[in-house]
């Protein structure tokens, strides 16, 4: 009896020590269970965080594009803008915002290059809780609009014939007139070029800055200086498609068809593009950071281009208003009233002016020029010049995104 009793007290310790080693090995499988549970959680909410921010980058680089489709430059400070709108003026004015409900930032380098303009566009994009963050990063190029910059106030491959009076100003070098043919400054009292100041305190270095020497004047009626080259056989050999692609880079046609964001052609309104009313008055008059082509000859009368205000008689624009064009016109110009330009202006043909016509930046044609009567004043400017690089569309560059 006894030993049955004992026997039996054997067998409840072990099917307890059986239960215990049970309950460890539940307990142990539950844990892992509920450790990988969490583990799985966790992965899926990481994914989770890290496709919000990739989204956010998307979304960032995809603003970006859209912005930078109106123009880099759209406050005209000379700087690439950043893309986000802050207070709502339709300008950009800051690198960090908003996409949904994900914070998100986008920084720009300009690339440097010969004939295209490069900037690296970078947007990176955080999780709700910032805990992930995604970057994209791609290449925009466009075409530079004017990789040769004119070194003159004034180039012409034809001769030059002032009737009126004229003044050029070159406070930034040694040369006003570039010419391949004849020049005649004319006998009027106001006529006279002028150039850096080799007394200016700060010369040379001040040439180095747009428009900061004092000038010093070196031609007139009766002197013709050092700064007026004429009868340049180089020049004068070009034809007027070659003259325009020392400049521009490209042919005229490829020009036209590839760089231009507007054209205006009367005579076939198909081929326009970038303004509807296909005319002068309305798509160059008060264009602003644009490269405009004109086919076919002209006559302007009056009229205001690269500014956002309207300038008149002996008045300048604003330098918060300067928005630098390029305006090229494919024939022959005549111009009267008081035209106003800002930028470059390249006359494919010839020049005739009986007008009160005033240019900032500089002025190119491929046949002559020559006043009747008025006055001509040209002031060269390298800080609009520059400027108008940033006229053209960029887009993105193929290979350039890269996300890891």
């Amino acid at each position: 009896m006894k030993q049955l009793t004992l026997r039996r007290k054997q067998q409840g310790v072990a099917v307890l020590a059986i239960s215990i080693i049970l309950l460890i090995l539940i307990t142990l499988i539950s844990l892992y269970l509920a450790r990988s549970v969490i583990f799985e959680q966790q992965l899926v909410n990481n994914d989770m965080r890290s496709k919000r921010a990739f989204e956010a980058a998307e979304g960032g680089l995809a603003l970006a594009l859209e912005y930078y489709a109106d123009g880099l430059d759209q406050d005209d400070d000379g700087n690439i803008d950043p893309v986000f709108d802050s207070d709502g003026d339709g300008i950009g004015d800051s690198a960090t915002g908003t996409i949904g409900t994900s914070p998100v930032q986008i920084s720009v380098n300009e690339i440097s290059a010969s004939d295209v303009i490069s900037i690296e566009v970078i947007s990176q994009g955080w999780s709700e809780d910032e805990s992930a963050t995604r970057t994209i990063t791609v290449t925009l190029q466009a075409l530079d609009p004017i990789p040769n910059m004119p070194d003159n106030p004034l180039s012409t491959r034809g001769n030059l014939d002032i009737n009126g009076s004229a003044s050029v100003h070159n406070p930034e070098g040694h040369s006003s007139i570039w010419s391949g043919g004849d020049i005649d400054i004319g006998s009027n009292n106001a006529t006279a070029t002028f150039i850096a100041d080799p007394s200016d305190v700060n010369y040379p270095a001040c040439m180095d800055v747009p428009r900061a020497c004092s000038e010093i004047q070196t031609s007139n009626k009766e002197t013709v200086g050092l700064d007026i080259l004429e009868h340049d056989s180089d020049l004068a050999n070009l034809t007027p498609e070659e003259m325009f692609e020392n400049f521009f880079g490209m042919s005229p046609l490829q020009y036209k068809e590839r760089v231009a964001t507007v054209v205006i052609d009367p005579a076939s309104p198909g081929d326009s593009k970038g303004c509807d009313a296909n005319t002068y008055a309305d798509c160059a008059e008060g264009a602003r950071n644009e490269v405009v082509w004109y086919e076919g000859d002209l006559n302007i009368n009056g009229g205001t281009v690269g500014c956002k205000s309207v300038v008149t008689g002996n008045n300048v624009c604003p330098s918060d208003d300067e928005a630098p064009s390029i305006l090229i016109v494919n024939g022959n110009v005549s111009m009267s009233g008081t035209p106003h330009f800002y930028g470059v202006v390249f006359i494919m043909d010839t020049t005739e002016v009986s007008a009160n016509a005033t240019f900032h930046g500089a002025v190119v044609t491929g046949g002559g020029f020559n006043t009747t009567s008025g006055s001509l004043d040209i002031h060269y400017n390298t800080d609009l010049l520059k400027n108008t690089r940033l006229n053209t569309i960029p887009t993105v560059a193929a290979g350039s995104w890269r996300d890891f």
